[in-house]
């Protein structure tokens, strides 16, 4: 069982073309919407970007101008950003949600540094006037399958592992400006009747 003590996961894609994903924006009412999207570039790297809880379940796959959304109960997850195979690299990003709201996070490439995708948290306070930022919805919203996703997150457990303890470790002891950059917090997202189109 994966832990996220020592964090561990990852997650796999899909060769087939994904389904455009009919749902809505707007979080139920008892559980709260995360939405990753991964913005369009000209050009594209190959490499996937695989968004994992810490149970070991996968949350989304982006590859580009792909947006994936999941829900999660309210409360605090970890989840790690996990790209490559050999091995793999991991990030780390935590989620404090609570019920009912929409958050939003975009994952941009970054070339020659050492964390491969910049986490970027869309906070409602940043926002003109705390509207639902309009971009978003460029995005056609994806559908994979993520069980392949899960199944590669277990046939890679122990790399990632051993990976996900590094980058444990480098968050807990790296300075707070970093945490609070990647830390999504309940009052940054939206509610349902702030979400839904004008």
């Amino acid at each position: 069982m994966l832990v996220v003590a020592t964090l561990c996961t990852s997650a796999a894609v899909e060769a087939q073309i994904p389904k455009v994903a009919k749902s809505s924006y707007a979080a139920p009412s008892d559980q709260a919407r995360v939405v990753f999207s991964r913005p369009r570039r000209r050009q594209p790297s190959d490499v996937t970007y695989r968004v994992v809880s810490q149970a070991g379940r996968c949350l989304a796959v982006l590859n580009n101008a792909w947006q994936m959304s999941t829900t999660l109960w309210p409360g605090r997850h970890m989840v790690m950003v996990v790209t490559g195979t050999a091995p793999p690299t991991i990030q780390l990003m935590e989620l404090k949600v609570s019920a009912g709201k929409t958050y939003l996070v975009n994952l941009r490439p970054q070339v020659n540094v050492k964390s491969p995708v910049k986490i970027e948290i869309l906070r409602r306070g940043d926002q003109p006037l705390e509207a639902f930022p309009p971009s978003v919805r460029q995005l056609a919203p994806i559908n994979p399958d993520l069980r392949t996703c899960t199944e590669w997150v277990s046939w890679k457990r122990a790399k990632i592992e051993t990976r996900a303890e590094q980058a444990k470790r480098k968050w807990d002891e790296g300075p707070d400006e970093h945490r609070d950059a990647h830390t999504v917090r309940r009052n940054d997202g939206w509610t349902a009747a702030e979400v839904e189109e004008p």
